[in-house]
């Protein structure tokens, strides 16, 4: 799958091993693509396409 195909609400797994939500993708014209995962205790972080290792669940669209 590619990191492009990887959008809101969707599950990931990062390579660190934790499981978060996508809550908002990034993805500007002269900026690097990113994510912004929530993870179950409520923390945020943005994340490169690199620090995830799969989708382990896809959003309906």
């Amino acid at each position: 799958m590619s990191m492009n195909e990887i959008g809101e609400f969707d599950v990931v797994k990062l390579k660190d091993g934790r499981e978060g939500t996508v809550v908002e993708v990034y993805d500007v014209p002269d900026f690097p693509l990113a994510y912004e995962v929530e993870f179950d205790d409520g923390s945020l972080e943005t994340v490169q396409p690199s620090q995830i290792d799969k989708v382990i669940w896809k959003a309906k669209r």
